[in-house]
């Protein structure tokens, strides 16, 4: 059995076809929101508004991590695909 969670929760899942956006929204007396979109869906993430503390910085930095090995991983696999395209296209001439 898993760990005893309290409080809410919730999984969601946001499929991204390559047209999706990202933005950061920053207000000057309030904590920013983190809003990432594809299509009609939109998922917004926020710290509890004016409640800022070590804990949090924390999680934006690992958020930002994160964000960045998620980039390089598409990255990676789009190099190999176009690696890929090239060698049938060099193969079929």
């Amino acid at each position: 059995m898993g760990r005893r969670v309290n409080g809410s929760w919730q999984t969601t899942a946001l499929h991204v076809d390559g047209r999706g956006r990202v933005a950061c929204l920053a207000y000057p007396h309030r904590t920013p929101i983190l809003e990432i979109a594809a299509g009609n869906a939109v998922i917004k993430v926020t710290l509890h508004a004016n409640r800022v503390d070590y804990a949090s910085v924390m999680f934006a930095r690992e958020m930002a991590d994160q964000a960045a090995a998620f980039a390089a991983e598409v990255e990676r696999l789009y190099l190999v695909q176009v690696r890929r395209e090239s060698k049938r296209k060099e193969s079929v001439a």
